[in-house]
């Protein structure tokens, strides 16, 4: 076995996180209402089991999305991080949508979702976990409670 010397970097201590889009209020509800729609179809019209009927609607992301707007809230902020996989769940939502016969008014506005979030990922910004919810590095310094990172003394 062989020592590590001290003037040898370290690797990360969390895993890198990669960086997300900022979305609006208006824009997270609609994104949970498409979520909510594509699982009471999917269910309705489909035989599959609980997990890939979550798993196909995106409506397994919405206790995460709803803790987002919950900090961003709290924090006074106005944007919410959505990871790029987390947009390719509402592509999945939206065609799973069309296959199990949504609502047409919840389709375009799935699709509208799509456009406004594929303009922005070329602006992309770095995310960390506060109290282990998912905010942007640059709101994370203080929170309502305190400072977000925590205090050993």
């Amino acid at each position: 076995m062989r020592r590590r010397h001290r003037d040898q970097a370290h690797g990360p201590l969390n895993p890198t996180t990669p960086d997300a889009i900022a979305v609006t209020f208006r824009e997270m509800a609609a994104l949970v209402e498409i979520f909510e729609h594509a699982h009471i179809q999917i269910s309705d019209l489909s035989d599959a089991d609980r997990e890939t009927i979550a798993d196909a609607s995106g409506s397994a992301l919405i206790p995460l999305l709803c803790a987002r707007v919950g900090l961003a809230l709290t924090q006074g902020r106005h944007n919410i991080p959505l990871l790029a996989a987390e947009v390719g769940l509402l592509e999945a939502a939206v065609i799973n949508l069309e296959s199990y016969e949504g609502n047409e008014v919840v389709l375009c506005a799935g699709y509208e979702l799509l456009d406004s979030f594929a303009n922005r990922k070329t602006n992309t910004y770095p995310v960390c976990y506060v109290y282990g919810i998912l905010a942007f590095a640059d709101e994370a310094g203080e929170t309502a409670s305190g400072p977000a990172t925590p205090s050993l003394a």
